[in-house]
């Protein structure tokens, strides 16, 4: 699509990632999905790549001896608490759940409200409690360099998070744990880490072989080419050498995972005689759903936090009584949590949930008190859409 855009419209497209996949795929491409030309010429912004990378090496990335077998979390909690400040990266809300519940077992924090210096973050979390959470992760972190720069040792500050924390938020941690993945998602990881720069040595990335099944589609084949990678050519998990064949592997195998042939829709097959372009858009746009809408259901949550500025019992109260409206549908967009319709029946059994009947398929939490909405874990279902227990994380 970008090719026929640049050859045919004039179209000037400029790339800006910190994973830059492989855009001239070469005969290593899928020609089945149009990909094996990539999109033509393509002009490097950064002259010299390498030195840039080298001026700009803030970490080192510690693999394990053995890329196949697992850490169990038991052990691994050990030595997450040995650490003072600390980010851990997992692929599956599940083991988000376990591995916080391990630390804070061991005493070694028990919630980041109460100031113990332990914190969970989760997609089973509403928007509104993962912001107010960062919040007070950010905060923390603030608190404990002051201390240190005054001498003093400073709170702990360990986070135990899924995935979300990896793309749009600004954390600076001087240790990163990193479940086994892909390359770019270690890359992004390992970009919560020294992040600005502020130790005098590198920071420190350790990945590590879960102790649960990785979750199927894209993420499974992202971190099995990610092993592939770094057996077949030994050397720093984020060296440039590993970025190519890296990429290449992954496109050439990703069609694996186009159950609904998304890809087919977007390939170009130009007929001189048609009046209209050749591509499927608005079914592709249509089929491409990381959450089906027919598994998936959202329920508005009573969640009331520090830095909450709403009062979200009214808002509920007013969607029920008045119906919806945009200004409204956007202040509670920040209360749902997305979990699957086969859960929706027990929860509705069991008192927790009541369809709203201004909004039929809307849900929401009878009371704040239910223990439906736990105040650090949120939702209480053992997975959701887009939950790697069965997808994504």
């Amino acid at each position: 699509m970008l090719r026929y855009l640049v050859q045919d419209f004039g179209v000037t497209v400029l790339l800006c990632t910190a994973t830059k996949p492989v855009l001239n795929a070469g005969q290593s491409g899928d020609p089945l999905r149009g990909l094996r030309r990539g999109i033509g010429h393509v002009t490097e912004i950064i002259e010299d790549k390498a030195a840039l990378f080298q001026a700009l090496e803030r970490v080192r990335v510690h693999l394990p001896p053995d890329l196949q077998t697992p850490r169990d979390y038991a052990s691994l909690a050990g030595e997450i608490a040995s650490h003072e400040a600390v980010l851990a990266i997992v692929s599956r809300r599940a083991d988000a759940v376990e591995l916080y519940r391990l630390l804070k077992a061991r005493g070694d924090g028990g919630g980041g409200g109460s100031g113990g210096g332990l914190w969970h973050l989760s997609a089973l979390m509403c928007a509104q409690h993962r912001s107010d959470v960062i919040a007070d992760i950010k905060a923390a972190l603030v608190a404990r360099r002051q201390a240190q720069a005054e001498g003093r040792a400073g709170e702990p500050v360990r986070v135990i998070s899924t995935q979300l924390v990896e793309a749009g938020v600004d954390l600076d941690f001087p240790v990163v744990f990193r479940a086994l993945a892909g390359l770019d998602s270690i890359a992004q990881a390992a970009g919560r880490c020294n992040r600005e720069g502020r130790l005098p040595e590198p920071g420190q990335v350790h990945v590590f072989v879960p102790p649960t099944k990785a979750p199927p589609g894209l993420l499974a084949l992202a971190r099995d080419t990610c092993r592939k990678v770094l057996h077949d050519l030994p050397a720093q998990p984020l060296s440039l050498a590993l970025v190519q064949p890296y990429f290449e592997s992954l496109v050439h195998d990703a069609h694996s995972t186009d159950e609904k042939r998304i890809g087919d829709m977007l390939r170009l097959q130009l007929d001189p005689g048609a009046l209209s372009l050749p591509l499927q858009l608005r079914d592709a746009a249509e089929a491409f759903k990381l959450i089906d809408k027919d598994d998936g259901a959202t329920v508005l949550v009573r969640y009331r936090g520090p830095h909450a500025r709403d009062d979200i019992n009214a808002l509920i109260g007013s969607l029920e009584r008045d119906g919806p409206s945009r200004w409204l549908m956007r202040k509670l967009q920040r209360y749902g949590v997305t979990i699957y319709r086969h859960q929706v029946q027990r929860l509705v059994a069991a008192g927790d949930i009541r369809e709203v009947a201004s909004c039929p398929g809307l849900y929401a939490q009878i009371a704040e008190w239910d223990g439906f909405y736990d105040p650090v874990l949120g939702a209480k279902v053992d997975s959701a859409p887009g939950d790697p227990a069965s997808y994504v994380g």
